[in-house]
């Protein structure tokens, strides 16, 4: 790598411009976590006293010397997983870059997460060094006491308490399959697209919305932003639609990927009115929130429905416990 000045050394003006050279330095940390490579990390970290390493635990604030220490322990204590990018943003502005992304670690016994992680960076020495690291896990209520509103939430507290009628959209047994789905980090696209173009991308994704829901003889039942609740008189309806919404934005709004996820879940709404909207409803909004950018589950209850059919293939169930709600539920990847 070419020499660089070091931090403080007047460089005149500089302008802030995408760094395709830092977002090829995260992805080889990527490849360092997999391969629990600490040597490697200790030659991308700084060595200043002023690198700092915060996690998600209050706790985890260290400086320096600890920083590199503390860092490296974890490394060495995580289990095997891989690491796969989201979507870096990567950017530098004279000696000084940052990069952010949430990236997928998928580790040996088949759970996931999908931390935030920001890292900034300086000239040392001629090369880029960390000089922050933030990787921590989602966690609202514990910044709060409350759970903070996104846009799934909003669709879900205006369902139960407008209770809309969905005897449109049930079976003759009085069943309705559920969905909630929403775009992932919309935030981000808004960023980068610009209030303007993301009014636009978001009409546009309505109308994929609409198109998959009528094809399937479903009706959208509230809307809010970028967040839907549908209702479907089967899951095999509800599955195709949700598989046509997937495929259908998958190719992305201007070349700008554009990522959907989906949670189903299937309950009586006509003799059970009270139980559908506050647990039906609640347990398909919890499931859409712990889908990924791209993924489909499905809760046990549909996957029953629907597995006899022999139209649809699942990926191996994932126990998980749902906000709000007791006991644990196993929800099923839908792939095809």
């Amino acid at each position: 790598m070419a020499e660089r000045g070091e931090p403080g050394e007047d460089v005149g003006v500089a302008e802030v411009v995408p760094s395709e050279e830092l977002r090829a330095l995260l992805l080889r940390i990527y490849r360092m976590w997999e391969a629990v490579d600490i040597d490697g990390f200790a030659e991308v970290l700084s060595t200043a006293p002023s690198l700092l390493i915060v996690g998600t635990d209050v706790e985890e604030w260290y400086t320096g010397a600890d920083g590199v220490n503390v860092f490296a322990t974890q490394v060495g204590e995580m289990p095997s997983l891989t690491v796969e990018p989201g979507e870096i943003r990567a950017y530098s502005c004279g000696n000084v870059g940052w990069v952010s992304d949430r990236p997928r670690l998928m580790f040996a016994d088949g759970s996931e997460q999908r931390p935030r992680l920001t890292a900034t960076f300086v000239i040392e020495q001629g090369h880029w060094r960390v000089i922050q690291w933030h990787a921590s896990a989602p966690a609202d209520e514990a910044f709060t006491s409350v759970s903070l509103t996104k846009s799934i939430d909003r669709v879900e507290h205006l369902v139960r308490g407008d209770r809309p009628d969905v005897v449109a959209a049930s079976a003759p047994d009085g069943t309705v399959t559920i969905v909630f789905s929403d775009i992932e980090s919309s935030t981000v696209l808004m960023e980068r697209l610009g209030e303007t173009e993301f009014m636009r991308m978001l009409a546009w994704h309505d109308r994929v919305v609409h198109d998959s829901v009528e094809e399937h003889r479903g009706y959208v039942v509230k809307s809010q932003g970028d967040g839907f609740m549908l209702a479907f008189p089967s899951a095999a309806f509800a599955l195709r639609s949700c598989l046509m919404l997937r495929d259908q934005t998958a190719s992305g709004y201007s070349g700008i990927p554009i990522r959907v996820r989906a949670g189903l879940h299937a309950g009586e709404a006509l003799r059970h009115a009270d139980d559908f909207y506050g647990r039906t409803v609640v347990i398909a909004a919890r499931i859409s929130a712990l889908a990924l950018g791209g993924e489909i589950l499905a809760s046990h209850i549909v996957h029953a429905l629907a597995d006899g059919l022999g139209t649809f293939t699942f990926g191996d169930p994932r126990t998980s416990t749902l906000k709000g709600l007791e006991g644990n539920f196993e929800v099923y990847p839908v792939l095809a």
